[in-house]
């Protein structure tokens, strides 16, 4: 049987992280970052992440980064796989190619209002902190993040203060999951 791979993508502050660690703790799977690979490239440099990101899709290309977390789990047994912060098709196309695993993608979206919350709440909501989000935003929709949404699965819209509606919103996208596991 082909494994699944959900694919978490979204833009920075909707909430991506958080939804991804719910659903792996909840299906007792473990959760893959393609940031991490990113950053652990720009550590091993000595440069920012994000020129390191933009860098590698420019020299190698947009599977670049799916390509090196793909090396990475060739060898995982899980049935599963949760990859969290796909930023394009191509990442997608990269990671079942190689995987061999079947696609869902989850697209979990928030408006700039809570955005501007979060990132209040972590202490940088000055114009700077906004203009590097929003640059950010920018810089990943280039990458072709924002067209995911054309292929997502399912939207999770994520405007939640509360974390209790996160996780309820979390356990509908599991349901989904299991049907679509008994229908393969």
């Amino acid at each position: 049987m082909q494994r699944l791979l959900v694919l978490v993508a979204g833009l920075p502050l909707s909430g991506k992280t958080t939804v991804a660690k719910l659903l792996g703790e909840k299906l007792g799977v473990p959760v893959y970052s393609l940031g991490d690979v990113v950053r652990e490239e720009a550590e091993r440099v000595g440069r920012d992440p994000g020129e390191v990101a933009s860098m590698l899709r420019v020299r190698e290309g947009r599977r670049a980064v799916a390509s090196r977390l793909a090396e990475k789990l060739r060898d995982t047994k899980h049935e599963i796989l949760i990859v969290e912060g796909v930023r394009s098709i191509e990442e997608v196309q990269e990671l079942c190619e190689k995987l061999h695993a079947s696609p869902y993608i989850l697209y979990v979206a928030a408006s700039r209002p809570t955005r501007e919350r979060r990132l209040q709440a972590r202490g940088r909501l000055d114009d700077v902190g906004m203009r590097t989000v929003l640059l950010r935003d920018l810089r990943e929709s280039a990458y072709g993040l924002t067209e995911l949404i054309a292929y997502a699965d399912k939207i999770l819209l994520n405007d939640h203060d509360d974390i209790a509606d996160l996780v309820t919103d979390v356990e509908r996208v599991i349901q989904d999951l299991r049907k679509l596991l008994l229908s393969r």
